[in-house]
C-alpha cells in the first residue's frame, strides 16, 4: 500500500513539474504569436529548410520539435496537415527530420551536462536529418499527385 501512495505521489509530482513547463511555454508561445514574432522567426528559421522541401508553415513545428521533443511538434503537424497548412509530402519531409532531430536541445544540453563535447552531440545528428530529408524530399513523389508538391501551383 505504501508503494502504491508514493507511485501516487511521485506521478502528481511529475504532472505538476510539467504543467510548470508547458503552461508558461503555451503563455508565451501566444503572446508571441499574437505579436507578430512566430511569423519574424519562421521566415529567419525557414531559409535552411527550404533546400529540403519545408515552406514557412512547416518550420514552426519542426523547430518545435527540435527544442521541446517530437511529441509536441507532432501534434503541430497533424494540426497543420489537417487544416491544410502543410501538404503531405511535406509533412513527410518534416516526419523524417523530426525523427532524426527531435529533442535536440533537450537531448543536447542533458549530455553535454554529463559531460560530451558539444559538436559531437549537434552536428552529426543535423547532418543526418538535413540528409535524409533531402533525400525523402527528392525522391518522395506526392502521395497523392495533385496539390502535395511544396512548389505546385
Amino acid at each position: 500500500m505504501i508503494a502504491l501512495w508514493e507511485g501516487f505521489l511521485q506521478g502528481v509530482s511529475g504532472v505538476v513539474n510539467i504543467a510548470l513547463i508547458v503552461i508558461p511555454l503555451m503563455i508565451v508561445l501566444e503572446i508571441a504569436q499574437a505579436n507578430g514574432w512566430l511569423q519574424k522567426i519562421n521566415r529567419y528559421a525557414a531559409r535552411p529548410f527550404r533546400a529540403i522541401g519545408v515552406g514557412e508553415e512547416g518550420v514552426f513545428p519542426l523547430v518545435v520539435a527540435i527544442v521541446f521533443g517530437i511529441t509536441y511538434g507532432s501534434g503541430l503537424i497533424i494540426n497543420h496537415v489537417r487544416t491544410g497548412q502543410v501538404s503531405a509530402r511535406e509533412a513527410k519531409v518534416i516526419g523524417t527530420f523530426m525523427a532524426i532531430a527531435h529533442a535536440l536541445i533537450e537531448d543536447t544540453i542533458i549530455f553535454f551536462v554529463l559531460g560530451a563535447p558539444l559538436l559531437l552531440l549537434l552536428v552529426p545528428r543535423l547532418i543526418l536529418a538535413f540528409l535524409m530529408s533531402y533525400i525523402v524530399y527528392k525522391r518522395g513523389g506526392a502521395p497523392s499527385g495533385k496539390g502535395n508538391d511544396l512548389h505546385s501551383p
